[in-house]
């Protein structure tokens, strides 16, 4: 299975698994197009970047909230690399700790706007760009709560439940082409700050660089027939 030479647009790289992800695609010959929001967050994306691939690596600042902003970063992918091939959707924003009838109606639709809205506009914009040649992925990342859901985490789990039904609608719109939408719900990964969490057991959670090679595979040519499907990564949890 091989990525090389294929154009792979990242958005909400700042994380461990972005960074493992940016990281796996770029040593497997991908050309690589980061979307970042924030300098403080460029600059760790920048610091895993080894300088023997920065020819293939190019990035951009951009609010995934913002309809402007990723109708110009799908843009730049076509520009700058052509095409896109890969759309591998990270963007994302956690709470936790109040009740569904606790939470502030503010920090709900902040929610649906960091974790579903800016999928739609992933969407809206990538997919536009992958149809000019009828193929390409579609890669969203919902959470193992939203299948199990958890006290507290509610609002949380509603903002991301969405991202299912995103990609199924999409498979539907999409089966006669060869783009394919999935949805990979993570559990816990095994990350510096997880390692923080009380009662922590990293032996059984997953890790970035094993999701990173997941994802690889996954966009590959010979997983064209997967599509539509929810992707459970969740280790031993």
């Amino acid at each position: 299975m091989s990525i090389e030479g294929k154009v792979a647009v990242i958005s909400g790289g700042g994380g461990a698994l972005g960074m493992a992800v940016i990281r796996k695609f770029l040593s497997e010959g991908a050309k690589v197009l980061i979307g970042w929001k924030s300098p403080e967050g460029w600059e760790k994306i920048s610091e895993v970047i080894d300088d023997k691939y920065k020819q293939n690596c190019l990035d951009m600042q951009v609010d995934m909230t913002n309809e402007a902003d990723v109708m110009r970063f799908m843009e730049k992918a076509k520009t700058e690399f052509g095409t896109i091939d890969f759309l591998l959707h990270m963007v994302g924003m956690f709470r936790a700790g109040p009740t569904i009838w606790e939470t502030d109606t503010e920090v709900m639709e902040q929610l649906l706007a960091v974790n579903l809205k800016s999928a739609f506009l992933s969407a809206k914009y990538g997919i536009k760009i992958m149809q000019e040649k009828g193929r390409g992925r579609f890669i969203v990342f919902p959470a193992k709560v939203v299948l199990e859901p958890e006290p507290g985490v509610g609002a949380y789990a509603i903002s991301k439940s969405g991202l299912i039904t995103l990609v199924r609608a999409l498979r539907e719109e999409l089966k006669e082409t060869k783009i394919t939408a999935n949805a990979v719900a993570l559990s816990v990964m095994d990350t510096p700050k997880t390692r923080n969490m009380p009662n922590a057991e990293p032996e059984k959670w997953v890790k970035p660089s094993e999701v990173a090679d997941f994802l690889a595979n996954l966009c590959a040519d010979e997983c064209d027939v997967l599509n539509g499907s929810l992707l459970k990564l969740f280790a031993r949890l």
